[in-house]
């Protein structure tokens, strides 16, 4: 260890200090003497180091204070006077995370990076973000991020704008969203969780500048702060740099933030609320009952480890007994439950989607029943085992998809730490799953069952009904209330609102200055590595089957991937094809139910997936590769039976069960009715690019496509029954052959060869298949330019085309174009001037190319900002020095360290659109030699992007249909 106990380390006492094998770190708990700052830093050989500040954030109130504050803190500061210093950080870090984030009881600020003297650099501006924020002499600041009146002269209505107002008003546009708010002010009366941390923007605009400010005071003080340090870097410095340049000016004293326990319930509470829907919705099973049941603030580590795998075996499991009863009883379409664990008191949601308002009593009835059942008779062990085994090799793998794990363990230990308990138990585990294995012979699981959810009535019934007409009521509304206040006013008063809004627009257009740029530190393009890493697999033929195998250190799990092409397919089967991995592992096969299924695949396996897919070739839109890509992930002792399992399904899978296959569809389009609104932006650029796009085209199958498809099958079900469980046998047996497979597995030497023993687990059973290598689909025009009425309160705004079928080229200055028009031209435009949450760009090397905003209060100013977007490349014209950040921060993701499974995704993807390393090479280097020539001479290029006809819009139906002129088509998004 590198300090012993009550050492004092420029200025921070070390109080204890400990070796958590389970995060391979020693780990340190240390206090700032003077100011009262905790810090929890673990010692580790992870090269991705990551930092984070973290205060605790206690709102008494629903005006998003905490959450205007988040973004208004890194709008300037002490030693970083510009307007916003997160931008250009972002424009010019290695970053691997740089973010900020709102709990209902903390707000962090987190940064990670590879690059040392990058993460020093990240650090230093989000320490002087945090406690010498500009927003406090500012109120511009509160003005753009949080709210503020607009108006453009005496004759226009008064408006509410702001980055939060309207990134709420999406957020709460959700009926889930809406749920949650009403399910917490009624479970938690009498802690900060009654109120919405994130801001109700019916309530956001009542909040002032004196009280902003007030609560920054409050609670942006060290004695409120938990400091978080991860990874290999030199400590001794990086404490002295916090004590020296921050920690040392403040001197600790008592911050009155903790979370209050809310005393329990002597009886469960019950209320409702309602969600807009549109007008030619119906309102017939639309509904949503959920039960929600807090527990004490005293629950151990193990308990709610145990909770995860309750929530787990009785809702999410296929078969489980819960959501079985529930389904049975023929009240919703679907169940789900989450356990939350990132409150001072958990809190468990058993949730049903696809009700009425009367279906109530029958919901509380099966759940309160079912779970009494269980509590007392018993529950199935082997389920228990299987769900266990599923958590305890995900904890194992630790596998965050490219995400720094440093980030994941710190936001893990704020569970304990935000709340005064210890923070080393939020990082082990071994001794919580010893405990839980041993308690499913004790009867654990069923005590707890008893404990925490029979015998407590610390619990609240919320139904949510929908209402037609409800977001319009709403709207109209907002609009009287401010036309009423306009009227109220002075001409004196209403001439400073207009001038207000004028002198806010003209500081959120004005550039920043040569100096206040210059303080922003920043690297090199000498600091990039300019060679692109080799990406090779070996190819054999394995019993005539193509088999590729990636070379990489598993720590002894085999990761298995199976790509069945598609090309044999007729357009109308591809549908089918993506139901069909839905339906796979969760219907019977000849040898097991798929309550089996589910438990050989949790007991011996990390998981399997299904998906329909493509890859797109790099030069040409027309040509892609479509796979169903079946993958698998199980320690190598298990890849026997992993493999058995994947042969099971794919080769006897009964498409037999009409009662099972209607649960699977209610289910997947309760799944989708609750999400369409919150995946907007995914839904319209792939919408927006199958216009022009016929690679998109096929995509598209899977999205607003696949959706209308489940709806027409559902609608129908009693008289397609037979037609479509005969389809998917027809559809699976067209693409499961041996001839249309290519078998990928990563790992070492001994993971190829359990691979190579046992692939006849998957291919004995196999019939052999016409190869077929030509495309032949055609898809069914859908027509252009739509838009997608919705109860939503914002907008996705969509635009695009093809710029190859003009005659232009990709180049990799596009990817520093993409940098640019995300963090300036688009920044500047729609979300500071415009208000949205954000916007960006996707262009592919094949020359599709799109622009979408995200949570847009506007429309066709959004696709005016588009159009006159070449302009803005014909005269881009910056220093040196900045053009060098918006190399730097465009070669950020080369930086992601690649998890051995995404390493193996990244060689196919090379192998199917036909990348090569040159290819790779020539784009790295064009990314880092990219000068402003390069970027103004990409104006015609973009000129023929947003000059294409395409664009596809989902947002409020209020907005669409005012401006319907721009429309070829207006669209119902549900149905």
């Amino acid at each position: 260890m590198k300090w012993n106990i009550n050492d004092v380390v420029h200025g921070f006492k070390v109080k204890r200090m400990e070796r958590v094998q389970e995060v391979a770190s020693d780990v340190y708990e240390l206090e700032h003497v003077q100011s009262g700052a905790r810090l929890l830093y673990l010692d580790s050989k992870d090269d991705n180091k990551v930092f984070y500040i973290c205060f605790r954030t206690t709102p008494d109130n629903s005006k998003g204070t905490p959450h205007i504050m988040e973004h208004s803190t890194l709008c300037g500061s002490r030693k970083f006077p510009l307007k916003e210093p997160f931008v250009e950080l972002v424009k010019g870090s290695l970053n691997t995370f740089l973010n900020a984030i709102t709990w209902p009881d903390k707000t962090m600020y987190p940064v990670a990076s590879r690059n040392d003297q990058d993460f020093h650099n990240l650090m230093d501006v989000y320490l002087d973000a945090v406690f010498y924020p500009n927003c406090l002499r500012n109120p511009q600041i509160l003005m753009q991020e949080g709210w503020h009146y607009e108006m453009a002269d005496e004759n226009s209505p008064i408006t509410y704008n702001g980055v939060v107002y309207n990134e709420m008003k999406g957020a709460l546009s959700s009926p889930e969203a809406l749920m949650e708010d009403k399910a917490m002010s009624t479970l938690f009366p009498d802690t900060t969780y009654a109120v919405e941390s994130g801001g109700d923007p019916e309530v956001i605009p009542a909040l002032s500048f004196k009280e902003f400010t007030e609560f920054h005071r409050k609670f942006y003080h060290p004695s409120n702060s938990f400091i978080y340090l991860y990874g290999n870097m030199d400590i001794d410095s990086t404490l002295k740099f916090i004590n020296d340049e921050y920690l040392s000016a403040f001197t600790r004293h008592p911050v009155n933030s903790a979370v209050q326990t809310q005393q329990p319930f002597a009886k469960r509470k019950e209320c409702e609320g309602s969600f807009g829907i549109t007008e030619g919705e119906s309102t017939d099973k639309k509904s949503i009952h959920a039960l929600y049941t807090a527990y004490n603030d005293h629950m151990s580590t193990a308990e709610m480890l145990a909770f995860r795998i309750l929530n787990y075996t009785l809702i999410d499991m296929d078969g489980a007994p819960l959501k079985k009863a529930l389904t049975d009883s023929g009240i919703c379409s679907d169940v789900s439950g989450h356990f939350e664990t990132s409150l001072k008191q958990p809190v468990w949601t058993i949730e049903v989607t696809g009700s009425n308002p009367e279906d109530k009593d029958t919901f509380v009835s099966v759940v309160d029943g079912t779970i009494r059942k269980l509590a007392l008779g018993g529950l199935d062990k082997d389920m228990l085992t299987a769900a266990l085994n599923r958590i305890e090799f995900t904890l194992r793998e630790g596998d965050f998809q490219g995400r720094p794990k440093g980030l994941y363990y710190g936001v893990h230990v704020m569970q304990q730490w935000n709340y005064d308990r210890d923070p080393f138990t939020a990082l082990r585990y071994e001794e919580d799953l010893k405990i839980l294995r041993e308690g499913i012979e004790k009867h654990l699981f069923e005590n707890l069952l008893l404990k925490y959810v029979v015998k407590n009535a610390h619990q609240v019934l919320v139904t949510m009904k929908p209402e037609k007409g409800l977001t319009e009521k709403k709207n109209a509304a907002t609009a009287q209330k401010l036309d009423d206040f306009k009227k109220s006013l002075t001409k004196e008063q209403i001439q400073e609102i207009i001038e207000n809004t004028k002198a806010l627009k003209a500081r959120q257009a004005s550039g920043e200055t040569e100096e206040a740029l210059a303080t922003i530190p920043l690297l090199s393009r000498s600091d990039l590595k300019r060679e692109v890493e080799e990406v090779s697999q070996e190819e054999e033929k394995v019993q005539g089957i193509t088999h590729l195998s990636y070379q990489e250190n598993t720590s002894g799990i085999t990761y298995l991937n199976l790509f069945f092409t598609l090309y044999g397919l007729k357009a109308e089967d591809v549908p089918y094809a993506y139901l069909l991995t839905t339906i796979l592992g969760s219907m019977d096969t000849d040898n097991h139910t798929y309550q089996e299924l589910t438990r050989i695949s949790n007991t011996y396996t990390g998981g399997m997936s299904y998906a329909i897919t493509s890859y797109d070739d790099k030069a040409d839109n027309t040509k892609y590769v479509p796979v169903c890509a079946v993958r698998g992930k199980a320690l190598t002792s298990n890849a026997d039976k992993m493999m058995q399992l994947m042969g099971e399904v794919l080769n006897h899978t009964r498409f037999t069960d009409t009662g099972r296959l209607r649960e699977i569809l209610m289910e997947e389009k309760a799944s989708w009715d609750m999400s369409l609104f919150d995946r907007g932006h995914a839904l319209v650029m792939m919408r927006l690019m199958s216009y022009y796009s016929p690679a998109a085209q096929f995509k598209e199958q899977g999205s607003l496509s696949y959706y209308y498809f489940l709806s027409d099958l559902l609608e129908h079900f009693d008289e397609k029954a037979e037609h479509i469980k005969a389809r998917l046998a027809e559809t699976a047996a067209k693409i499961f052959t041996r001839k249309n497979l290519i078998v990928q597995e990563v790992g070492l030497k001994e993971e190829k060869q359990a691979v190579v023993n046992h692939l006849d687990a998957v291919i004995g059973d196999m019939p052999e298949g016409e190869a077929c290598h030509t495309l032949s689909f055609v898809f069914p025009e859908t027509g252009i330019n739509e838009g997608f009425l919705s109860s939503g309160k914002v907008q996705y705004v969509a635009k695009g085309g093809n710029f190859v079928k003009h005659g232009f080229k990709f180049t990799g200055a596009l990817r520093v174009m993409e940098t640019i028009l995300r963090y300036e031209y688009l920044w500047k435009r729609i979300r500071v001037l415009g208000g949205a949450y954000g916007a960006f760009t996707r262009i592919a090397t094949n020359g599709d190319a799109l622009l979408c905003s995200y949570r847009d209060p506007n429309l066709s100013e959004t696709l005016k900002a588009y159009k006159e977007l070449p302009e803005y490349l014909r005269h881009f014209d910056i220093s040196e020095r900045e053009m060098t950040k918006y190399v730097i921060g465009t070669m950020a993701p080369a930086e992601t360290q690649l998890t051995p499974s995404m390493k193996g995704e990244r060689a196919m993807v090379m192998r199917f659109t036909g990348q090569t390393h040159d290819d790779r090479q020539k784009v790295r280097e064009q990314i880092i030699d990219c000068t402003q020539e390069d970027i103004r001479a990409l104006a015609g290029l973009m000129d023929s992007v947003v000059s294409d006809k395409y664009f596809c819009v989902l947002g409020s139906e209020d907005k669409l249909k005012a401006e319907s002129n721009l429309f070829d088509h207006l669209r119902s998004l549900t149905k």
